[in-house]
């Protein structure tokens, strides 16, 4: 039985709102705040990992790969993840300015406008931000005629015409949508995105609320909110022409009146959109028997609920954007500050033994929910002469061999039967710990450390190591970047901005 199927936008800009509200969907402590299964719709992590020179020079990143050993390989580099807010992700459109002298489509109610090209692209262009960071929809070009009229509102005209601007300019008309507000546009604004409002609510942009005639009424399907003039005709005038709306509208019907000013039907001006329309014709006539011909008009429908009722559905809203921001040691000094890293990612729903619970008598782990965790191994060792330098690989060796056989496994093998190696992220000289990364087997507490090639040995501390919080290899990895080598600096910022798409 032969079948065909479609996935709707609509089910992508879910996803970007699911993904916009996971920060808040959960509170550290009791299991009734989980979902019904025990597992939160999502915690977000940014994590920075590895810290090996790439194989192919430092200016030819790796490309991350698909494969499980890379995805592990990417668990036992990481060094730190530190938790994404709700105030650190916004849903984002591709970014379009309005630029004079522009040719931009004009909405359809028939037409596709949320496809893409083989690039991921808009096909068609019909939104614009101004220079206020208002968002603006094309309900008309004028017959495919260029842009000269930015379009734009004051506070004071707010709401006036159902907040469409038509242009004596360039004829041109356009709904006002949302308005980016200034710190959202800092922070999550950049040449290529922009935020746009989720749904009906959203602290990243003022959407656009609906304004119908009467407040009371529902909104219903949608609306005639414009009624734009295909072919002006001739011969017609002011006193003998008539316009008829008709459609399937219920409840409130859609009225508009003509601009005929020199016999040629210049512009159809609606003064109420109506209600639960799904399609409407439009018939212009003359009632004296004239010559009066020619004049053609369109209604393209509005979108459920009206134009700039949910701006992310209506311009496609298929992003969203995490900003996360690493200072200096950050937060309780966890990141080290004089290491050089080249991976970062996304972490989703990482294990922490600090949320361990007993359900029941039976222990079990929950998503970390705290604000940043160490991925790092924590080596404490005995004062002693020399030091151990980042990025050289660390092993203890085997009992049976002197310290400078074992060295020679060291520089040789970079293994050892002792079961334990691993890779300096950064030695704290001042307090004796050697914080290590990429490790395997357990640290034995009280026996020697190999440095392969700073040839430093330290004995550990009785105390032994201490592990990360963070579960390894829990949790799932969206995304993985890899790039160009990272110097922190204890008074650096690195700023980044993670877009992922559906």
């Amino acid at each position: 039985m032969a079948s065909k199927a479609i996935l709707p936008y609509y089910s992508k800009v879910a996803q970007v709102a699911q993904d916009y509200y996971a920060p808040t969907a959960i509170l550290q402590g009791s299991i009734s705040e989980y979902t019904p299964n025990g597992i939160p719709v999502a915690t977000l992590y940014v994590f920075l990992s590895r810290v090996d020179p790439w194989a192919n020079g430092e200016f030819q990143p790796d490309t991350p790969e698909q494969t499980q050993s890379y995805i592990k390989s990417v668990y036992k580099n990481m060094i730190v993840a530190k938790k994404v807010q709700q105030i650190d992700v916004a849903g984002v459109i591709a970014r379009v300015d309005w630029t004079y002298g522009t040719v931009y489509d004009f909405y359809q109610d028939n037409v596709d406008m949320l496809a893409l090209d083989a690039f991921g692209g808009n096909v068609y262009n019909f939104y614009v931000k101004n220079k206020y960071n208002q968002y603006w929809k094309c309900l008309w070009n004028n017959g495919g005629g260029t842009a000269r009229d930015e379009p734009y509102f004051t506070p004071a005209t707010y709401g006036q015409n159902n907040n469409i601007y038509t242009s004596n300019i360039d004829g041109y008309k356009w709904k006002y949508m949302f308005t980016v507000n200034t710190g959202d546009a800092n922070k999550f604004q950049d040449s290529v995105w922009s935020p746009v409002a989720l749904g009906a609510v959203s602290t990243s942009t003022t959407p656009n609320p609906l304004q119908p005639i009467n407040p009371s009424l529902p909104v219903g399907y949608g609306g005639v909110e414009v009624i734009n003039v295909t072919n002006s005709g001739h011969s017609y005038g002011l006193g003998n022409t008539y316009l008829h709306i008709s459609g399937d509208g219920t409840g409130l019907d859609a009225t508009a009146y003509i601009y005929v000013p020199t016999g040629e039907i210049v512009d159809i001006v609606v003064n109420n959109p109506g209600q639960n329309y799904t399609w409407a014709n439009i018939t212009i006539y003359v009632n004296d028997g004239g010559t009066a011909n020619g004049a053609t008009a369109i209604a393209p429908i509005s979108p459920t609920a009206g134009h700039g009722s949910d701006p992310s559905s209506e311009l496609g809203c298929h992003n969203f954007m995490i900003t996360s921001k690493f200072e200096g040691s950050d937060i309780n000094g966890v990141v080290p500050t004089n290491i050089e890293y080249r991976q970062l990612g996304v972490l989703i729903n990482p294990s922490a033994n600090d949320t361990l619970q007993i359900i029941n008598e039976v222990p079990q782990y929950f998503p970390a929910n705290s604000d940043i965790y160490t991925v790092y191994t924590q080596i404490p060792v005995i004062p002693g002469s020399g030091s151990f330098i980042n990025d050289e690989i660390i092993f203890q060796g085997a009992s049976n061999l002197s310290d400078a056989e074992n060295l020679v496994y060291a520089n040789t093998l970079g293994t050892t039967s002792s079961g334990f190696i691993g890779t300096v992220l950064n030695f704290d000289s001042t307090n004796n710990v050697i914080n290590v990364i990429n490790t395997v087997g357990t640290v034995s507490p009280s026996l020697p450390v190999y440095g392969s090639t700073s040839g430093t040995i330290r004995t550990v501390s009785p105390n032994g190591a201490t592990l990360p919080v963070i579960i390894p290899f829990s949790g799932y990895i969206s995304y993985i970047e890899n790039r160009t080598g990272i110097t922190r600096s204890a008074d650096g910022i690195e700023q980044f901005k993670i877009v992922l798409g559906y």
